[in-house]
């Protein structure tokens, strides 16, 4: 599920980005032939989206982890500035970390603009740091470069578009790229992409974050995460060569 969701995310963003060219290869109409070749992918904009999520086998030993979050809310910043960022740091070789950022929030489709209209359970400003977090995770689909990203924000309180920006700058990011999906409908529909997502899994119990672990949700799993999230990953990492940081845990 992870990689459905990212490859679903990093897709239509790649659609967005599309330079058109007079190549004698078209781009496909299906997102599901993008990736059948290396030249379609350079024509589609999607090279790197379909190497990370499609063209790579070798990650298939790794623990598949999804945060689903706000941007605001407070124990959702706790957990990803502690438990996340520090299996991201310690172990990141076994995992595929996946951020899913809207939670609680709730859409309502306006047809008379054609977009969605988001409401969040901390205002605004929430509605507008998850549509930030959603264009930065779909601008710079590798982990490595959103997740700094995504820590710093979650360090800072402030004005959301002021410490998006100081954040950027920290995590190497061009916010202006970032920006311009915010204010696109692309971004919009990359919103919506999670909100339907988001109500697929949600648990029951309303509350965030919640969690996935390779796509299941369970009160043990959400509980051990919260608790020792590096214990967790690697008691569920089946590979043949556990990092050192694992081996301490056993």
């Amino acid at each position: 599920m992870m990689r459905t969701i990212s490859f679903s995310i990093a897709i239509l963003y790649g659609s967005f980005i599309l330079i058109t060219t007079s190549l004698p290869i078209k781009c496909p109409n299906s997102p599901g032939d993008w990736c059948k070749t290396k030249e379609i992918a350079a024509v589609c904009g999607v090279t790197k989206q379909c190497t990370s999520f499609v063209w790579n086998t070798s990650t298939n030993d790794r623990v598949n982890f999804t945060i689903y979050y706000e941007s605001l809310c407070a124990d959702c910043r706790q957990f990803t500035t502690t438990q996340v960022w520090f299996a991201y740091q310690a172990i990141a070789d076994i995992v595929n970390l996946t951020f899913i950022p809207y939670g609680n929030a709730h859409e309502v489709y306006r047809p008379e603009t054609q977009l969605y209209q988001f409401y969040c359970q901390h205002g605004a400003d929430e509605c507008y740091g998850n549509l930030i977090h959603t264009c930065a995770i779909a601008s710079y689909p590798d982990t490595r470069q959103h997740i700094p990203f995504i820590y710093c924000m979650d360090s800072i309180l402030g004005d959301v578009e002021t410490v998006a920006r100081q954040c950027a700058q920290n995590a190497s990011i061009d916010y202006e790229k970032v920006a311009t999906c915010t204010n696109s409908r692309v971004g919009n529909q990359l919103q919506h992409v999670y909100a339907v997502q988001t109500e697929k899994i949600k648990p029951s119990t309303a509350f965030v974050p919640f969690v996935t672990l390779n796509g299941n949700y369970s009160d043990e799993i959400q509980d051990r995460a919260q608790t020792n999230l590096i214990a967790l990953l690697c008691d569920t990492y089946k590979g043949s060569n556990p990092p050192a940081r694992c081996k301490k845990t056993i």
